[in-house]
């Protein structure tokens, strides 16, 4: 059907965190040619890894919610988070995490911002008014924080985000780092 914008967001993104650069030029009747721009340099070198002060052990055995429409993205989100020993059950909108949240308690819940019947912001103002305690258990994932609106959003309401496409890594130190400051 429709898609949801997402593509020159997320290439825009991919190609400035490489150092590039992405322009279009456009004429009428002509088309688009978009232009992109990528330094070319050697590969990383590998630096050591600098000491790590003490850790404390990670917080484990905590219930989340992952509430993403791309069954591709929730599964991964699934098998990531249940390496750290957690539960993690997934839904496919914001209408579904409610029914959810109804029927068991959740430590975290992880949520895409663009979904079909209710999304990321509706699900937030549905908590607000519902279960406020839970707007405090929110991470927002997403590959729309170039939008004014979702920009506007996430500064509102002051939630942590992840921008996809994520990393497994970036997600669980995300999770654990959340975990750790919540009793």
């Amino acid at each position: 059907g429709q898609g949801t914008g997402l593509g020159l967001s997320l290439c825009q993104r991919i190609i400035e965190g490489h150092g590039g650069s992405i322009r279009v030029e456009s004429q009428p009747g002509q088309g688009a040619r978009f232009r992109i721009e990528l330094p070319v340099e050697a590969g990383p070198v590998a630096e050591p890894e600098a000491p790590v002060a003490e850790a404390l052990p990670p917080v484990r055995k905590k219930t989340i919610l992952v509430v993403d429409d791309e069954p591709e993205v929730a599964e991964v989100l699934v098998e990531v988070l249940a390496v750290d020993g957690h539960q993690v059950e997934a839904v496919p909108n914001g209408a579904r995490a409610l029914e959810k949240l109804n029927e068991c308690a959740y430590d975290l819940i992880l949520s895409d911002l663009r979904m079909p019947e209710l999304d990321g912001p509706g699900l937030y103002r549905e908590l607000e008014s519902r279960r406020p305690d839970l707007c405090q258990r929110i991470i927002f994932l997403t590959g729309d924080t170039l939008s004014p609106q979702i920009r506007e959003f996430l500064e509102q309401t002051g939630t942590p985000n992840l921008n996809k496409p994520f990393v497994p890594g970036e997600v669980r130190r995300l999770v654990q780092r959340f975990l750790e400051a919540r009793p």
